[in-house]
C-alpha cells in the first residue's frame, strides 16, 4: 500500500504550524504548505481515508509498516555489569587497576613472603572493586527509579471510526489515516487535524505555555492589530524599525482564533469532534521533540561527567606525574648511591653477593613504585562518588530525583535559570483572584464570610448552572500498578493533607466553580459529592425541560443559560468578558441581595477602579449577570434570541488567572541572593508574563523603567537574534553580539516558540560577555511541558516537574522536581553547592596526607635508604584513612547542620574556570604538612638510641654508642646503615674475611668438632655468612618507628576536624556533632588505630609494636596539637599565593574544549536522528527580515 505523502511531508508541516502561530505567518506560510498538501479535503484523498467512514479496518498493518505504529517500544533495563564497565572507564580508575596488578606483581615475586607485598596491590584493587560497585549500585537505582516514575503508558481504549462504524480500539492501534472521535476530558493519543464543524477546546499549556484552552478547526482568524490587552502590548513589541503603530496594526494578526492542528499529549478540555490523524508513534511532535530518540534516555543518564570530574581527572594525572616523577627519581638516586659505595668498597660492598645485593636494588624499585602508589590519589574517586551518591539520596527527601548524577555539582555553579511559567511558576489552575461583589472589592478568600446567603446563593447559581456539567474539580491521581492491574490513587498535598486539585473542562469554568467552593465554605476533598456546585447542578441538570442557551463565540464573548427556577419562572445566566456583560447590564446586586441601578457613573466607577484595575495586575476579567422571566423567553425550537440579554442584573465580577504558586517570590529572591538570575521564558502574552513576572520578582518595574531589566516577546527576540529564522538549526545561527547585546538584561520572553527558549540557552551559554564577574554562564532549565524538551537537554542542568509534567518533558530532564515546587530547585542549588565544598574538603584533607606522606616516603629513601613508614602502613594512611575520610567529609547535609544552608546560599556561584584548590586551602594544605614533617623528622631523627640490642630489639644492651636528644630509653628504628654513622670506627663494620689480615678472622686449635674427638685447626672469619643479609620493608617491628606511625595517623585524624572548614572560619568544631558518619569514622579510625597498635598478630602484620601509656599519650598530644594549628594557621596571610592549572583551574579555550568534549561523548549515546533543536524555527514576513 503506498502513499503520496511521506512522514517527513508531515512532520514538515507539523513544525511549520509550531514556529508560525502568529496570523500574519499562518497566512505566509502555513496556508500556502497547506494548499500544497492538497487542503483538508485533498489529504484526505492522498491518506485513502473519509472523515465519515474512517479506514478501511484491513488496512492497519499496511498502515503500520508505511507509517509506524502508536507506540514507544520501552528499552529493557540496563544490565549490571553495563554500569559496572561503564564506571570503569574512569581514567582514574582505569590507572588505578593497572597500578594495583603491577603492585602484586612485584610484591608476589621479589619480595620474601612475610613482608606481605602483595597487600599493597589488592587493597588498591578492592578499593576500585568498591568505587565501581557503588557507582554502579547507584546508576542501577536511579534508573529504575525513574523508570517506576515515568513508565505511564498504559493500553488505553479509543473511539476510531472505521469502515462507516465507530468502535473502539487499542491506543497502540491507531495509525495515519484513521479518523478518531474525541470528547471532554480525553488525551489525544496522536497528532491530527480538525477542520470539520465541532465544539472542541484542547488545553494546550504542556505544549505551548497557553494557560487557556484553544478553539479546533479550519483556521479563523482575528483582524489586524486585535490584540490582548493591555491594548496592542503585544504589538508594540514588534521589531519594525520606524513603523508606526497604525502600519503594525495593518500588518500583523494575533494568534487565530481557531487552529486545525492537533498535538499527542494535549488534553480535550470541552466539547467534541473528529480528528483526522497524521503522525503516530516516534514521528509526533512529542518525540520530534526528544529528538527522534524514540525512547527514553536511560542509555545516556548518568553518563554526563561534570567540569568538576574533568579538573579532578586532570589533577589525579598531574598528581601521578609528579608521583612517578620522584618515585622514578628516588630508584635513580638509590642505584646511583649503590653504585659509589661499591666504588668506595664500604662495609659488605666490597664484592657482589647474590644473597644479599639482589633483594637490595629489587627493596629500591619498590620503594619508588611504594613513593608513586602512595601518591596517587586513590580516594579520590571513592571520595566523588560518595558525595555524589550522599546528595542524590538526600535530595529525593528534597523532592529532587537525581538522573544525572554530575548535575548535581553542575547546579552548585548555576549562574542562570530559564523557567517555564505555566505549572512551573504558576499552579496551571485558572483561579479567581480579585472579585467584586455588591458593590465592593474584596478577597476571594473572605467573600464567604462577609455577604448574606441571598447574595452567595446567586452568585452561586449564576457560576455553576450557567457552565458545562463536564467541568469538574477532582482529586489530582498517579497511576500506579497493583497486583498486575493499573490503578489511579489520589496525591497527597504534603502541606494539608488532603487531595491535590485537578481540574477536569474548561479551566475558566473550572476558576468559576472552584469560587462556588470557596463562597459557601467547602474545605473538604476535591471530587466530594458534597461540593456546593454539585448540589447546584442536581437541581438544575442539563437535561431539565425548559433549559436553553447560547453558546459562547469570540464574536459574542459571552455565553448565557436560561433554566425553569425554583421559585416560578424562568431564570437567564450570563458570562463574559467584563465590558461586554456589563454593557447589557442596567441593575447590580447589592450587599443586601436587593438590585440598584447601574448608572453611568457608577459604570464608569466599575471600568476604572475594577476593570481596569483587575487587567493591570495581568487578570482576566469575568462579569456575571442574571435576568428574571416571568415566561420563557426560548422560541419554539428552544433556542434563544440575542435580545433576552439585556436588562441584566450585574451579579459580580471576577479577575482570573494562572497564579503564582506561592513559595516562588521567595524563592526567587534566595536566587537573587545566591547570585542566581531567574528568566520567565513562556508562549504566554506579554501582559500576563509581565505581570506574573511582577508578582514573582523576576523584574523589577524600577529597572524596567531604568532600562536595566528587559521584557520582551518572542518574535522581537528572534528578528534580533537570528541571522536565518527558517533554519532547521537556529541554535547555530546565533548573532552573538545581538545576544550580548539582550540576554544580560532580558527578564521576560513572551509569545515564545519552543525553540526561542532553545536559542536563548545557548546563546547564554556561548556568551563570552562579562556578567557579574562571569566570564561563562551555567545555565540551568525548569519546564514541565513537551515544548520545554529541546532547551531542558541543551541546558547544564535540566529540571522537569513530576505531577504536571509531561513524560517528555522529564526524559529529557537531569533532575525531576517531585513536589512541583520553585523552591525545590533552590534545594538543588544548596545541595550542588553542598557537593562542591564536601569534595574540596576531603580534596583538602587527601592531599595534605599525599604532601606528608610523599616528602616522609621520599626524603626517607634518600637519607635512610628506606621509608620510615612501611609500605602496609602508609596504604593504611592513604588509602583505608582517605577511603574513611570521604565518609567523613563528603557527608555535611546543609539541612542538619545550623547555617551552612544560609551560608551556601549566601554566596555566589563557584565560576566554570576557577581553581579548585583555593589559595585558602593551599595555604592549609601546606601549613599543616610542614607541621606534620617538622615533627616527624624531630620524631625520626631525634628519638631513638644507637646501640646494641639488649634484652629485645627495642632495648639497648649496654651504654648507647648515640644518645637521643629526646631521651624516651628506646633503641633506634632507623635502619642500620643510617645508624653507622654514630658508631666508633671500630665497631662500624666487620671487614670481611683476609687471610693476609689477623683482624678477621680468629684463629684456632684443637678444636673439637664432635664426640668422636676429631678436631679443627684454622682460620674462622669473624664477619658471619649473614651479616650483611637485611631485610628491607619488613624487618623487626620497632616501638620508634611504630611511635612515629601512630603520631602521623594522629595527626591526620586531628587534622580531619580542621579539614572541614574551607574559608578560613575560625571555629573547626562548628556544625561536626550533626555528621554522623563524620562521628562514626573519627571514632572508628581511633579504635581501628588502637587496635592495630595493640592487639598481638594484627600489629605484626602492620609492622609496629604495642605502645605503653606514657608513649600513646605523647602520640595524642602530637595529634591534638593539629587544632592549635588550625588558629594559627587562620592568621596566616594567603592573597600573595599564585594559583595555575596545578590548582585545577581551566583557561577559556580548554573550558570550551572540555565541554565540547562532554557534549560529543553525551551525543554520541544518542542514536542518531535529529537533534533536539533540529526544529524549525518561526520566520517573520521579509520587510521585517530585511
Amino acid at each position: 500500500m503506498s502513499f503520496p505523502l511521506s512522514i517527513d511531508d508531515f512532520k514538515k508541516f507539523v513544525l511549520l504550524n509550531i514556529n508560525n502561530r502568529l496570523g500574519h505567518d499562518v497566512r505566509a506560510k502555513v496556508l500556502p504548505a497547506l494548499e500544497e498538501l492538497g487542503s483538508y479535503e485533498g489529504l484526505c484523498d492522498k491518506l485513502k481515508t473519509n472523515i465519515h467512514e474512517g479506514i478501511n479496518p484491513d488496512e492497519v498493518s499496511d498502515r503500520q509498516q508505511v507509517f509506524g505504529r502508536n507506540y514507544v517500544e520501552q528499552k529493557p533495563l540496563t544490565p549490571f555489569w553495563k554500569f559496572c564497565w561503564d564506571a570503569l572507564q574512569d581514567p582514574t580508575l582505569i590507572f588505578l587497576s593497572v597500578a594495583s596488578v603491577v603492585s602484586i606483581i612485584i610484591g608476589t615475586t621479589f619480595e620474601p613472603v612475610e613482608c606481605l607485598g602483595w597487600l599493597d596491590g589488592l587493597a588498591i584493587m578492592v578499593a576500585v572493586v568498591v568505587v565501581v560497585l557503588v557507582g554502579a549500585i547507584q546508576e542501577s537505582s536511579k534508573e529504575k527509579q525513574f523508570r517506576a516514575l515515568t513508565d505511564k503508558a498504559s493500553d488505553d481504549l479509543v473511539n476510531v471510526i472505521r469502515g462507516g462504524q465507530q468502535r473502539q480500539v487499542s491506543n497502540r492501534d491507531v495509525v495515519v489515516g484513521d479518523v478518531l472521535v474525541l470528547s471532554t476530558g480525553d488525551i489525544i493519543v496522536a497528532d491530527g487535524l480538525v477542520f470539520e464543524r465541532n465544539t472542541l477546546k484542547i488545553f494546550e499549556g504542556a505544549l505551548t505555555g497557553e494557560s487557556h484552552a484553544i478553539s479546533k478547526g479550519q483556521f479563523e482568524f482575528k483582524e489586524k492589530g486585535h490584540f490582548d490587552v493591555p491594548a496592542d502590548l503585544d504589538l508594540q513589541q514588534m521589531n519594525v524599525p520606524g513603523a508606526t503603530a497604525e502600519e503594525r496594526m495593518a500588518t500583523y494578526e494575533p494568534t487565530p482564533d481557531k487552529t486545525p492542528l492537533v498535538f499527542k499529549g494535549t488534553e480535550v478540555q470541552d466539547g467534541e469532534g473528529k480528528m483526522l490523524v497524521i503522525a503516530v508513534g516516534t514521528n509526533t511532535y512529542e518525540q520530534i521533540l526528544l529528538g527522534d530518540k524514540g525512547d527514553d534516555e536511560e542509555e545516556d543518564e548518568g553518563s554526563g561527567r561534570s567540569i568538576l570530574q574533568v579538573k579532578l581527572d586532570a589533577m589525579t594525572i598531574l598528581i601521578t606525574k609528579v608521583g612517578a616523577l620522584f618515585g622514578g627519581g628516588i630508584i635513580i638516586v638509590l642505584f646511583i648511591r649503590f653504585g659509589v659505595l661499591f666504588a668506595e668498597t664500604e662495609c659488605c660492598k666490597e664484592q657482589w653477593n647474590n644473597a644479599v645485593h639482589n633483594s637490595q636494588w629489587i627493596g629500591f624499585l619498590i620503594t619508588g613504585i611504594t613513593i608513586f602508589v602512595v601518591a596517587v590519589p586513590e580516594g579520590l574517586p571513592l571520595a566523588v562518588t560518595i558525595a555524589l551518591a550522599f546528595s542524590v539520596r538526600k535530595m529525593m527527601t528534597d523532592q529532587n530525583m537525581v538522573k544525572t548524577s554530575s548535575a548535581c555539582e553542575t547546579m552548585g555553579s548555576a549562574t542562570t535559570i530559564c523557567s517555564d511559567k505555566t505549572g512551573t511558576l504558576t499552579t496551571s489552575m485558572m483561579t479567581v483572584m480579585q472579585s467584586w461583589v455588591a458593590g465592593s472589592i474584596c478577597d476571594p478568600k473572605s467573600v464567604g464570610g462577609k455577604y448574606s446567603d441571598e447574595v452567595k446563593s446567586s452568585i452561586s447559581h449564576a457560576m455553576t448552572i450557567n457552565t458545562s456539567e463536564k467541568t469538574d474539580i477532582v482529586p489530582k491521581t498517579n497511576k500506579k500498578v497493583v497486583d498486575g492491574k493499573e490503578v489511579e490513587e489520589p496525591v497527597i498535598d504534603p502541606n494539608t493533607g488532603k487531595h491535590m486539585i485537578a481540574y477536569s473542562g474548561n479551566a475558566t469554568e473550572c476558576a468559576l466553580i472552584k469560587f462556588v467552593n470557596q463562597l459557601n465554605g467547602f474545605s473538604g476533598n476535591p471530587g466530594d459529592a458534597s461540593m456546593p456546585y454539585k448540589s447546584i447542578r442536581k437541581g438544575y441538570p442539563e437535561s431539565a425541560e425548559g433549559r436553553a442557551a447560547i453558546t459562547f463565540s469570540s464574536k459574542r464573548k459571552r455565553m448565557s443559560t436560561l433554566v425553569a427556577w425554583e421559585t416560578g419562572g424562568f431564570r437567564l445566566f450570563t458570562k463574559g468578558a467584563s465590558e461586554m456583560v456589563m454593557s447589557l447590564c442596567t441593575t447590580y446586586l447589592d450587599a443586601d441581595g436587593t438590585t440598584k441601578p447601574l448608572d453611568e457613573a457608577t459604570r464608569k466607577s466599575l471600568e476604572d477602579t475594577v476593570i481596569n484595575e483587575f487587567a493591570s495586575l495581568g487578570l482576566r476579567t469575568i462579569s456575571i449577570a442574571y435576568r428574571h422571566f416571568d415566561a420563557s423567553p426560548a422560541g419554539d425550537d428552544g433556542s434563544l434570541p440575542e435580545a433576552t440579554e439585556s436588562e441584566l442584573v450585574l451579579a459580580c465580577i471576577v479577575g482570573i488567572e494562572d497564579p503564582l504558586r506561592d513559595e516562588v517570590p521567595d524563592a526567587v529572591q534566595t536566587c537573587r541572593k545566591a547570585g542566581i538570575v531567574v528568566r520567565m521564558v513562556t508562549g504566554d502574552n506579554l501582559a500576563t508574563a509581565k505581570a506574573i513576572s511582577r508578582k514573582a520578582g523576576i523584574l523589577d518595574p524600577a529597572k524596567e523603567e531604568a532600562g536595566e531589566e528587559l521584557a520582551m516577546t518572542g518574535e522581537q527576540f528572534r528578528t534580533r537574534v537570528l541571522s536565518d529564522q527558517n533554519s532547521e538549526t537556529p541554535e547555530r545561527c546565533i548573532i552573538q553580539e545581538e545576544m550580548d547585546a539582550i540576554w544580560p538584561k532580558l527578564r521576560v520572553l513572551a509569545r515564545s516558540t519552543p525553540t526561542d527558549k532553545l536559542v536563548l540557552v545557548t546563546g547564554i551559554q556561548k556568551s563570552r560577555l562579562v556578567v557579574d564577574g562571569y566570564t561563562r554562564q551555567v545555565v540551568a532549565v525548569t519546564g514541565d511541558g513537551t515544548n520545554d524538551a529541546p532547551a531542558l537537554k541543551q541546558a547544564d542542568v535540566g529540571f522537569a516537574m513530576y505531577i504536571n509534567g509531561t513524560q517528555v518533558a522529564q526524559q529529557a530532564a537531569d533532575i525531576v522536581i517531585l513536589d512541583d515546587n520553585f523552591q525545590s530547585i533552590v534545594a538543588a542549588v544548596k545541595w550542588g553547592r553542598c557537593v562542591y565544598d564536601n569534595i574540596c574538603k576531603f580534596l583538602q584533607f587527601q592531599l595534605t596526607v599525599n604532601i606528608t606522606a610523599c616528602t616522609i616516603a621520599v626524603v626517607g629513601a634518600a637519607v635512610l635508604t628506606e621509608s620510615p613508614l612501611k609500605v602496609i602502613q602508609l596504604l593504611w594512611v592513604n588509602l583505608i584513612m582517605d577511603s574513611f575520610a570521604s565518609l567523613a567529609l563528603a557527608t555535611d547535609d546543609p539541612n542538619r547542620v545550623p547555617g551552612l544552608k544560609e551560608q551556601l546560599l549566601d554566596r555566589k556561584p563557584y565560576p566554570r574556570t576557577q581553581a579548585l584548590l583555593s589559595k585558602i586551602m593551599v595555604r592549609n594544605m601546606f601549613v599543616h604538612a610542614i607541621f606534620q614533617l617538622l615533627v616527624l623528622f624531630v620524631l625520626i631523627f631525634a628519638m631513638g638510641d644507637v646501640c646494641e640490642a639488649g634484652a629485645s630489639v627495642n632495648e639497648c644492651g649496654g651504654v648507647p654508642y648515640w644518645k637521643a636528644p629526646i631521651d624516651f630509653n628506646l633503641r633506634s628504628g632507623r635502619p642500620a646503615d643510617y645508624d653507622l654513622i654514630n658508631l666508633p670506627d671500630d665497631v662500624k663494620c666487620i671487614n670481611p674475611y683476609k687471610e693476609a689480615d689477623p683482624s678477621t678472622y680468629w684463629y684456632v686449635r684443637e678444636m673439637s668438632l664432635d664426640a668422636s674427638g676429631d678436631t679443627f685447626e684454622g682460620a674462622i672469619p669473624i664477619r658471619q655468612r649473614t651479616y650483611c643479609e637485611e631485610q628491607h620493608g619488613c624487618g623487626e617491628r620497632s616501638i620508634h618507628m611504630t611511635i612515629v606511625f601512630n603520631s602521623f595517623v594522629l595527626m591526620q585524624i586531628f587534622n580531619e576536624i580542621n579539614t572541614r572548614k574551607l574559608h578560613g572560619e575560625m571555629n573547626q568544631f562548628k556544625g561536626a556533632l550533626y555528621n554522623d558518619w563524620f562521628l562514626y569514622v573519627m571514632i572508628g579510625t581511633l579504635c581501628s588505630q588502637v587496635v592495630l597498635i595493640q592487639v598481638p598478630g594484627i600489629n605484626t602484620a602492620f609492622g609496629c609494636s604495642g605502645l605503653d601509656g606514657p608513649q600513646w599519650a605523647l602520640c595524642i598530644l602530637i595529634g591534638m596539637a593539629e587544632l592549635l594549628v588550625h588558629y594559627v594557621c587562620a592568621l596566616l596571610p594567603y592573597e600573595w599565593i599564585p594559583l595555575g592549572s596545578w590548582a585545577g583551574s581551566m583557561d577559556d579555550k580548554t573550558l570550551d574544549e572540555t565541554n565540547e568534549e562532554i557534549r560529543a561523548e553525551m551525543a554520541a549515546k544518542d542514536k542518531g536522528g535529529a537533534t533536539p533543536g533540529d526544529v524549525e524555527m518561526s520566520g517573520v514576513p521579509q520587510q521585517v527580515r530585511n
